[in-house]
């Protein structure tokens, strides 16, 4: 199974946090209060309705650590062209005039000062340079490129952590809504229990004590929602920051949680393939390739290095009666003896390769660590869900059952209380498991380093 089908699945069924509410809903007859939408943000801020492929998308394009990651390629690339320059031939134009006088007495034993001059000299023309072999110089010019290469492993890095904190950040505000909704729908069915309580004791049915039971749960469940809609709010805000909105607009999803039944994944086949695909596993491969040529280049320079200079130009009294002049030169460079500084720098340049290497094995053995978590949590999370689901639907029973019997007056309504609490648990633990769910096919994905592509495709 491609890792792609980890964001996109074979939905089997779809559990979303109103169906927590039209099960109370249905089950307190409360229609009016059912019927109120999610939270809005606050009047006069603008909202932008997004779909998590799009917050995603939105957020490779201009989130602030993206960017900066965007700008370091281009710096790194820069870099490698500067590296590249020695490298090439250096010409210029020069020009020059001069009036100068000496005095003899000065290279000869003269008794006294002679003046010799003054003179007058012009010159102008192209001077030029090339080297011919400097090994050092290619290493660097090498190096640099291992630099790009790195930069851009670094930025795809970026790119799946920026997706990352996106699609956990989206998960968050569904959450929130689908805690929201749930709570919302605690409340309906708490008003219409106390209806319920207060119209029974009219008839002699109920005690009063069932009056205030019914209505302490009541402002219980109103204050639980009082949270639940801040928490829709602030939950937001950390998203608009991911996406670096303008302070004046919030997000708003489009999404709502979904549950996918997805294959069984093959433990090793998984971990070859992060190991293939994590973009981190590349800028280590660049970093040690940069250490390798770093210390060939530290061991280079005991070669020789050959250069050519040169120049033409005219050259006399005044430009009107110059004649051409040229040198051409070849210079021949051998060290013999630098103190032992090529001998500790090619050994402080192994201490790096042996650095990096012990990096490479740490950063697999990481990789391995969430490839293996983020598959069992995974599996886990399939079956929370079931469980979860199947819990919730015995809480409803329960309440169902409760609110019948203490409507013919067979108890109090303590069981009614309680049902209530343990189909707001169950109703919590729905919400959470669906959250976990998607939350663990996001971790998978990243694990393998691709939840850009599961999640923008």
């Amino acid at each position: 199974m491609d890792v792609g089908e980890v964001g996109q699945g074979m939905s089997v069924r779809i559990l979303r946090p109103g169906v927590s509410l039209f099960i109370l809903c249905s089950l307190s007859g409360f229609s009016s209060a059912c019927g109120q939408s999610a939270p809005q943000g606050p009047q006069g801020t603008a909202t932008l309705r997004l779909t998590l492929k799009q917050a995603v998308q939105i957020a490779l394009k201009q989130n602030p650590r993206q960017v900066v990651a965007q700008l370091l390629v281009q710096q790194s690339a820069r870099d490698s062209q500067i590296e590249r320059a020695p490298l090439l031939p250096q010409i210029r134009l020069g020009a020059s005039a001069a009036l100068e006088q000496y005095n003899l007495q000065t290279v000869e034993r003269l008794p006294e000062p002679k003046a010799a001059g003054p003179f007058q000299h012009v010159e102008g023309g192209t001077f030029f340079s090339q080297t011919l072999l400097n090994l050092p110089l290619i290493r660097q010019y090498q190096i640099g490129r291992e630099g790009t290469v790195e930069a851009n492993a670094n930025q795809k890095t970026n790119r799946e952590d920026v997706a990352a904190a996106v699609v956990a950040q989206y998960l968050l505000v569904l959450k929130a809504f689908a805690d929201y909704e749930a709570t919302a729908a605690q409340v309906a069915l708490a008003e219409r229990l106390f209806e319920q309580a207060t119209e029974l004791q009219k008839t002699g049915v109920a005690l009063n004590i069932d009056v205030v039971r019914a209505n302490v749960q009541l402002q219980i469940e109103r204050q639980v929602l009082i949270r639940a809609d801040t928490e829709t709010r602030t939950t937001r805000y950390r998203l608009a920051e991911l996406l670096d909105l303008p302070r004046e607009q919030e997000p708003q999803v489009a999404d709502h949680f979904e549950f996918f039944d997805l294959p069984t994944f093959d433990r090793e086949a998984s971990i070859a393939k992060a190991l293939s695909n994590r973009p981190e596993m590349k800028a280590i491969a660049a970093e040690t390739r940069i250490a390798e040529l770093s210390r060939k280049s530290a061991s280079d320079e005991r070669l020789p290095q050959l250069d050519f200079t040169g120049f033409w130009s005219y050259q006399g009294v005044h430009f009107s009666d110059s004649i051409p002049s040229y040198s051409y030169a070849a210079s021949l460079s051998i060290p013999l003896f630098v103190g032992g500084r090529i001998h500790t720098e090619i050994e402080r340049q192994k201490l790096v390769e042996q650095q990096v290497d012990e990096n490479r094995k740490a950063l697999e053995a990481r990789i391995v660590r969430e490839v293996k978590t983020a598959l069992d949590e995974l599996e886990s999370a399939r079956t929370a869900v079931d469980v979860a689901n199947a819990a919730l639907q015995l809480a409803n029973e329960e309440v169902a059952q409760a609110q019948r019997r203490f409507q013919a007056g067979v108890t109090t309504n303590v069981e009614v209380i309680e049902a209530q609490t343990t189909l707001a648990v169950a109703s919590d633990n729905q919400v959470e498991a669906l959250y976990v769910f998607n939350q663990s096919r996001a971790n998978l994905a990243r694990a393998m380093g691709e939840i850009e592509n599961a999640y923008t495709k």
